[in-house]
């Protein structure tokens, strides 16, 4: 079952109304709870984020900048099933696995272990077959967090790495703004956890590891060799070459639009921002200018976004202006 949406979006820094309706389906195969705490996500209190048996964090080489908010992602499968790698090189995931993913801001992001308040999080969850997504809105006593299909904004205030006071007025999606950057040929698809996003050194129980070892040892995922799987640069990681950082950062945070098979507005056959894409046929040699003005003024990306990511424009900026 589908629901039909035609909705205005809003986020990604506008000032005003985006210029045209979204109109697509949103899948209806699962029906979510009316409270985060039903999926047993994370044991209590919640708002500690401490994952429950049978849920695992995964990390992301280079992630989607929304807003400075900190980000915690998790997976579960279903008992006894594993996610799996097709022929093509994608992650297979078995019905009723749930991807979940919780923003939350420490007052100061000098101190990870002080004070913080957790926003939302967003569930994607298999059923049927079909990616279902939904907005789980935290409650001021941070005891819980309830569903919010809607969307809806509140302020959030803290201080930056550098000492300075930050503030904005936060958008929590509604399930239209999430179908649009989670579509691939018209159905809802996932956009972090690919396989070369995840073939990454994480640290676990104070040992480093890479990440796709870590999973399969846990019975999550199988068939994943990180010796010879994809992997994609750190964006942050300034000892990688200028390419790699900005082909990464264009990918996770502009790609799932600007491909082919992405929301139907922005997937244009002139620009394909796919890190895999060869450059000849991105299209960025003969747009750099425009999505440098794109970038700066914060009318991209287009969701998701109130505030514009200082070093990852920088960073695209200084690769365009090399090519």
């Amino acid at each position: 079952m589908f629901l039909l949406v035609g909705t205005t979006a809003c986020g990604g820094g506008y000032d005003e109304p985006p210029p045209y309706d979204i109109d697509f389906e949103i899948p209806r195969t699962e029906a979510f709870a009316e409270s985060l705490a039903a999926y047993g996500l994370f044991v209590e209190p919640l708002a500690t984020l401490q994952p429950a048996e049978g849920a695992y964090v995964y990390e992301l080489s280079s992630e989607l900048f929304t807003d400075f908010a900190r980000k915690q992602r998790l997976i579960r499968l279903p008992e006894g099933t594993t996610a799996t790698v097709s022929a093509d090189g994608d992650l297979r995931f078995p019905d009723a696995t749930i991807l979940a993913k919780t923003f939350y801001y420490p007052a100061d992001m000098r101190d990870d272990d002080g004070p913080r308040r957790v926003i939302e999080t967003r569930l994607l969850v298999l059923a049927d077959g079909r990616w279902n997504v939904a907005t789980y809105l935290w409650t001021d006593d941070q005891t819980d967090a309830v569903l919010l299909l809607d969307g809806t904004t509140t302020d959030v205030s803290w201080t930056d790495a550098q000492g300075q006071a930050m503030a904005t007025e936060y958008s929590v999606p509604h399930e239209g703004e999430c179908v649009t950057c989670h579509q691939d040929d018209g159905a809802s698809d996932v956009i972090g956890p690919t396989l070369r996003n995840l073939n990454r050194t994480v640290v676990r129980g104070g040992v480093e590891v890479n990440q796709l070892d870590h999973l399969a040892a846990a019975g999550v995922l199988d068939g994943a060799d990180p010796r010879t799987a994809p992997s994609i640069a750190d964006d942050a990681d300034v000892s990688l070459p200028l390419d790699a950082r900005a082909r990464a950062w264009l990918d996770i945070n502009c790609a799932h639009c600007h491909r082919p098979g992405g929301w139907d507005e922005a997937s244009r056959p002139e620009l394909d921002l796919r890190v895999e894409t060869p450059l000849h046929l991105t299209g960025v040699e003969r747009t750099a200018r425009e999505m440098q003005r794109q970038l700066r003024t914060g009318r991209m990306p287009y969701l998701g976004t109130t505030l514009v990511d200082d070093e990852g424009i920088r960073l695209v900026a200084d690769y365009l202006d090399s090519l």
